[in-house]
């Protein structure tokens, strides 16, 4: 029992070292602007321009985002549970059922973008631009027009 124990408190400290990015995911992605359903966990993209990047059913799990240019991008079906997005730029983005548990949004551009059925639980919308938004439950969010 001691060593279940010992292994699993070992994987959590190490963890973020171990499972990391595939090196050769980023390489693809920061060349071509596209990585389909490539492992980019835990990746340093902050203040990127990555306007039209296509990233669908990408593993993005705690990706540094923010303050990046992810307009017109597609992230339809996307991990990004516990990401940070805050001043992120998602104009016109689709994010079609998307993984956003636990991500931080703090004063994200959504305006235009497409939520529907993504997972917002635990997602910090603190200050998120709303307009012509369409949310995860199908409804239309124009709260900064």
């Amino acid at each position: 029992m001691n060593k279940r124990i010992l292994l699993l408190l070992s994987l959590a400290i190490l963890g973020s070292q171990v499972f990391g990015f595939e090196e050769e995911d980023l390489d693809k992605f920061l060349r071509t602007n596209q990585c389909v359903s490539c492992d980019l966990a835990l990746a340093d993209l902050t203040g990127m321009n990555l306007s039209k990047a296509i990233l669908s059913e990408a593993d993005l799990f705690g990706v540094k985002l923010s303050n990046a240019d992810l307009s017109d991008a597609e992230l339809v079906g996307v991990n990004l549970i516990e990401a940070d997005l805050s001043q992120t730029n998602l104009r016109d983005a689709d994010l079609s059922g998307a993984d956003l548990w636990g991500a931080i949004l703090i004063g994200a551009d959504l305006r235009g973008a497409k939520l529907n059925g993504v997972v917002l639980e635990y997602a910090d919308l603190e200050q998120v631009k709303f307009c012509n938004t369409t949310m995860s439950d199908g409804s239309i969010r124009n709260d900064d027009c």
